[in-house]
């Protein structure tokens, strides 16, 4: 099994930056959720509602981030800009983080129609999780690192009455695969040289029915309503995916071996 994608978003619930290999960090990989959009109280804006965030891109440069709209504008978020700490939420959890340029802030707002701002998690991140502490997390919603397979997805379309893509999961890491739905079996593996350890499968949630290219929403609430009747887990909550938290770092590659140590 090898390594055949890898994702990261730098800013949160935007679209997927996709790169040939990226350097893994306890929280993750390195520029991944680094940045999110709130509102003004810092509460966290998601795709779920706001079909605005998948018209963003996100690009990391030395100095900050680019953030692209669908029609090419663009704006620069600069890290020695981050000048201010608030208090940010995401699913309950509450930490710092860095409020971006009023500038970029303004920029953003434009295109939601209403006041955001953009928060940067800091060169440190101070945001601390249940059953992940003494290492803080990025933005993201509960776990470090996303995993995928292929072969899953294919058993998911051969259920599903309408075409499915990998992108409507936003995984960090797409493996080949052997079988559908192996990998909530395993409890620890190496991607090349690096170990990371099984946290959860990852409940999924009407997310995965706003597809990439329409940005809309499902009608039928496909996938998710097939997942529900055909994959859930103990609770009934439709799974797809695993959550992974990494045991060392190091760099990881598209092309590497996928290696099942428990």
């Amino acid at each position: 099994m090898q390594v055949t994608q890898l994702n990261l978003y730098p800013i949160k619930s935007t679209r997927a930056y996709q790169v040939g290999q990226a350097f893994v960090l306890p929280q993750g990989l390195n520029f991944d959720r680094e940045f999110m959009i709130t509102e003004m109280d810092g509460t966290f804006i998601t795709a779920r509602k706001d079909q605005v965030l998948y018209r963003l891109s996100a690009f990391p440069i030395p100095t900050g981030v680019v953030i692209q709209y669908d029609n090419g504008e663009q704006c620069v978020a600069l890290y020695q800009d981050f000048v201010e700490q608030q208090t940010s939420e995401v699913w309950g959890t509450h930490f710092p983080s860095w409020v971006a340029h009023d500038a970029v802030n303004q920029w953003l707002s434009e295109r939601f129609g209403r006041d955001v701002q953009l928060r940067w998690i800091g060169k440190t991140s101070e945001r601390m999780v249940q059953n992940f502490e003494p290492n803080p997390l990025s933005f993201a919603d509960s776990n470090p690192l996303l995993l995928v397979s292929e072969k899953s997805l294919a058993q998911v379309q051969a259920w599903s009455p309408v075409p499915v893509v990998m992108e409507q999961f936003r995984a960090n890491v797409v493996i080949d695969g052997v079988q559908a739905f192996e990998e909530e079996g395993w409890r620890r593996i190496k991607i090349g040289d690096v170990e990371f350890e099984f946290a959860q499968c990852c409940t999924r949630c009407i997310l995965i029915t706003r597809h990439p290219t329409t940005l809309e929403l499902d009608p039928k609430a496909e996938p998710f309503r097939t997942l529900k009747q055909n994959h859930t887990n103990e609770k009934g909550k439709p799974i797809f995916g695993i959550h992974l938290v990494p045991k060392s770092s190091g760099a990881i590659r598209v092309g590497d071996f996928i290696t099942i140590l428990e």
